[in-house]
């Protein structure tokens, strides 16, 4: 019995020593290396020179050093553009007051702000080729952007008599005000677009059952990694656009009209 145990381990040794070593493991390849580069793009719009009217009548000669109360009953007027307001009036040689009499009482009757349609931006094409841009010029050929109409109309009466002795209107959009181009920018990728499959391939050959069928097979060769370019994203980097933003530029919309139409009062 014991030399049939003996007999037995002996074949078995045998035969183990007899089964062939598998082919090596395949290795993952090395991942090439990804290039990333960001471009910046413009658009841009026509612009519209601010609407103004402005009227002077010969009842009464403003001059200067006269005194000037300002009445915005009918207006929401903020501390910031009274202020505004005195310093374009001091500037004209003409005297704020706020209590007392004045010569004259400058009266604010309109101060709107109202959303109109969008305004439409267009891409504008680079003096020098960018990669990907005829892409972005497919996929985002115009930027749309929220857009505030501002109106300010004022009167300038002789306080003693009543007389009107100026009156001006002015208007200007917010794109038309703004002016400066939207810049947006955006990213060129380098992506593996075959990972997965190089992955599985190693894989699939790296399986106990394929590396004893490639023992002999050295004619297996690992698919090289691939590599494609894409876009990202548009990312805004300078100028307003949404509504938020172009809310922000009201006041200084405002006072951009208001101190157009009281650069228009003759002051002796």
């Amino acid at each position: 019995m014991r030399l049939l145990v003996v007999l037995l381990f002996t074949i078995i040794s045998a035969g183990c020593a007899l089964k062939p070593e598998p082919a090596p493991l395949l290795a993952m390849p090395e991942k090439p290396s990804l290039k990333s580069q960001r471009f910046q793009i413009e658009y841009k719009t026509e612009h519209a020179a601010p609407k103004v009217k402005s009227v002077q009548l010969p009842a009464h000669t403003v001059n200067a050093n006269q005194t000037v109360a300002i009445v915005a009953d009918k207006t929401s007027v903020t501390d910031t553009l009274y202020a505004q307001l005195t310093e374009a009036l001091n500037e004209k040689q003409l005297k704020v007051v706020q209590n007392g009499q004045a010569d004259y009482t400058l009266s604010i009757h309109q101060l709107d702000l109202e959303l109109v349609d969008d305004t439409e931006y267009q891409l504008v094409i680079p003096e020098k080729p960018l990669p990907l841009f005829d892409q972005v010029a497919e996929q985002f050929p115009t930027q749309q952007c929220a857009t505030i109409q501002a109106q300010v109309s004022m009167r300038l009466t002789h306080k003693k008599t009543g007389d009107v002795v100026w009156f001006a209107k002015s208007s200007i959009d917010s794109a038309s005000f703004h002016r400066e181009p939207l810049i947006y920018s955006f990213e060129q990728q380098q992506l593996i677009k075959n990972e997965l499959e190089v992955a599985s391939f190693v894989n699939e050959h790296n399986t106990e059952q394929a590396r004893m069928s490639r023992i002999n097979n050295t004619d297996i060769v690992i698919p090289q990694y691939q590599t494609i370019s894409r876009m990202s994203a548009l990312t805004k980097e300078q100028g307003p656009c949404n509504r938020t933003e172009i809310s922000a530029l009201t006041p200084m919309m405002q006072y951009y009209l208001t101190s157009i139409l009281i650069d228009k009062i003759k002051v002796q």
